[in-house]
């Protein structure tokens, strides 16, 4: 009987061990590095994705938070292999950009003033009240 106690506490704290994994992997945004990443974004109903650079990345908003809502995803401008096709594609003339789609088509864009820098609460609310 006490082994059959250990073992049942065992799966118990793997079985936790294991929600808590995946429940952080579920509120982390995704870093979209390919063309096959971003055209994976039409098939998506609810998107939210933040444009920025590397070199501005302390002026990023924590778009992860919003990842119970809408699938969140972050493109830096600085990867080689896509950077400057967003850049030119998607008009991006500030970062951080954040740009709203649904399947694939752009229905809200928010540019920060001169500070690049948004207000996150903010930026947040705007957010929500779009995509509801």
């Amino acid at each position: 009987m006490k082994k059959l106690e250990d073992t049942m506490s065992q799966l118990l704290l793997h079985g936790f061990a294991l929600f808590a994994f995946c429940s952080s992997l579920l509120s982390q945004s995704i870093n979209l590095d390919s063309f096959e990443d971003i055209q994976l974004l039409n098939i998506r109903n609810c998107a939210v994705v933040q444009v920025n650079a590397s070199w501005n990345y302390q002026n990023r908003v924590d778009i992860e938070k919003l990842s119970k809502i809408c699938y969140v995803a972050e493109i830096d401008l600085n990867n080689k292999q896509i950077g400057a096709v967003i850049q030119k594609e998607w008009n991006i003339d500030i970062v951080p950009t954040i740009i709203i789609l649904q399947e694939g088509k752009e229905v809200k864009r928010f540019v920060p003033g001169i500070s690049m820098r948004f207000d996150e609460e903010e930026i947040f609310t705007e957010i929500k009240k779009e995509i509801k």
